[in-house]
């Protein structure tokens, strides 16, 4: 028994409550053991290892303060945090899983893992958060112009495949919006790893004027069960089964209302306008286009008889404007676009990403892309050995 005039502490915390939040098996029992007044920490034997300030308000202002966060407050990365990260990761936490510019800085799982506690996420992310560096980090993707350009580009992370109902993500009601954990701290993480191990800091290694909310976080999953098309993955070569994280320098996402058109060529029409504008990076520099069409949206376009294929390729063939006006860009018109004095904003039909998420209701949201300068990536999520998880229990 305790005296009324001794102080206690949960043998398994380390000071902060977020621990006994975040511990994957909580102590039921909550045992207690004596606070020894002379200790720093009295959860661990070392006081050198383990103790943390255990005021999270001045951890986080510090790493404010020294330009480690992105404006928000963070969770205090201790060790053990960071050690239960590194339990759902298949790989050594010194491997360098990718080279990240501008700094050039080598991305481990424990510097992923540091980052992901800072946002908030959930350790059984960590597996997701590595494959989306890996993702950003190939040739094709450009990740040096991503984070070197003055357009207030951002980084949209889709998910597909089993792991959306593993890890809980929202992809109906407010996908795009606050409140699920996984959309919401997958997305700050990778910007966070983007600040401390890239250095894309804003005005030094991030020079978008602007800037845009969606570095703040834009990631969520595709609407597989109410998609009335092949999801984004199984179009890009990959099973069902499969789950895949795809990465695409987009910027941030525009409404399209059309509650009136019954029709696809009417409902497509609505898209196009919206999308083809002077002004937009697609307009004097063609390349991928994201459209994110509610179920509905699609629902309607499907019983018209039309195929993904099909919005895709009457997306590309009408998505147009006058040369006049997209020669205004950064970078001067290249005369092979022009036709008959007008300039697509696409190169191909397979330049129009289609993918379908979120609720009830008759909205589409589009999102251009970053030109020439940057292809979307997807690549599956898998175990060292190839094998591709359909849990994140696989990843333990």
């Amino acid at each position: 028994m305790t005296r009324k005039d001794e102080k206690t502490v949960n043998k398994n915390s380390c000071g902060c409550l977020t621990d006994d939040l975040f511990d994957k098996k909580p102590n039921c029992e909550n045992k207690k053991i004596i606070i020894d007044n002379d200790r720093l920490c009295n959860a661990r034997n070392s006081d050198m290892e383990f103790f943390v300030d255990p005021d999270p308000e001045k951890v986080s202002l510090n790493f404010y303060q020294n330009r480690f966060t992105d404006g928000l407050p963070i969770i205090p990365p201790t060790t053990e945090r960071v050690k239960r990260f590194l339990n759902s990761t298949f790989h050594n936490p010194e491997d360098v899983l990718a080279i990240l510019p501008p700094k050039m800085g080598q991305a481990t799982p424990e510097k992923i893992a540091i980052n992901s506690v800072m946002a908030g996420c959930l350790p059984q992310f960590q597996p997701v958060l590595e494959h989306v560096i890996k993702a950003v980090s190939i040739d094709q993707f450009n990740l040096a112009g991503v984070n070197a350009t003055t357009h207030p580009i951002s980084i949209c992370i889709i998910i597909n495949g089993p792991l959306i109902d593993e890890i809980e993500m929202n992809t109906s009601v407010g996908c795009l919006a606050p409140s699920n954990i996984a959309n919401a701290t997958i997305g700050r993480a990778l910007r966070l790893c983007l600040i401390n191990i890239a250095g894309a800091i804003p005005g030094v290694g991030d020079h978008a004027t602007h800037g845009s909310p969606a570095k703040y976080s834009y990631c969520f999953a595709e609407n597989q069960k109410e998609n009335p098309w092949e999801p984004l993955h199984v179009e890009r070569g990959f099973n069902s089964h499969e789950s895949t994280v795809t990465v695409m320098a987009a910027e941030s996402p525009q409404n399209v209302n059309d509650h009136r058109s019954q029709s696809a060529e009417d409902l497509l029409d609505t898209i196009i306008h919206t999308a083809t504008t002077a002004g937009c990076n697609n307009s004097h520099v063609p390349g991928e286009l994201l459209i994110i069409m509610s179920p509905e949206h699609a629902t309607t376009i499907k019983q018209g008889g039309w195929s993904k294929k099909d919005v895709q390729n009457y997306i590309h063939e009408n998505s147009h404007l006058s040369s006049i006006l997209a020669d205004r860009g950064g970078r001067k018109l290249d005369e092979k676009n022009i036709n008959n004095g007008q300039v697509r904003i696409t190169r191909s039909p397979q330049d129009v990403v289609v993918v379908v998420a979120g609720g009830p209701g008759r909205h589409t949201m589009i999102s251009h892309g970053f030109g020439g300068g940057s292809e979307s990536v997807t690549i599956p999520i898998k175990l060292n050995n190839g094998f591709n998880p359909k849990s994140v229990d696989h990843h333990e």
